[in-house]
């Protein structure tokens, strides 16, 4: 997990059991301090909250999960625009990724799985 300080990372798992351990306690707290019937709608509301949390979170996996990947050229043009390569550097690497498609398409080979980067 990392806590740069923007984004919480926590994964499905990890939220569910802060859900439980927190629900726990507020039923326990109102079974033990509450009305009969107050305790019961506390806890039909933290039944429908942690319904309402697995949901949510389905929720947004699938739609990080529906964003495509872009295509080793829209990379390259990133790295090369945030400074990460040279003009040179630039050109070498699309020249490699032009002629390396053009002969995997003379080969009948699908290239949308292809990176630029060579693997050591």
């Amino acid at each position: 997990m990392s806590n740069d300080g923007t984004e919480s990372n926590y994964d499905l798992m990890e939220i569910f059991i802060i859900k439980f351990v927190l629900a726990d306690v507020v039923i326990i707290t109102a079974l033990l301090l509450a009305d009969p019937l107050y305790a019961v709608a506390i806890t039909a509301l933290l039944v429908v909250s942690v319904f309402l949390t697995w949901y949510l979170t389905q929720r947004i996996g699938s739609e990080r999960n529906d964003e495509p990947e872009p295509d080793p050229i829209t990379k390259l043009q990133a790295r090369y625009a945030a400074g990460e390569l040279s003009e040179a550097e630039f050109e070498a690497a699309l020249d490699r990724l032009i002629d390396a498609n053009e002969r995997a398409e003379r080969a009948g080979v699908e290239t949308r799985e292809l990176s630029i980067e060579r693997s050591d």
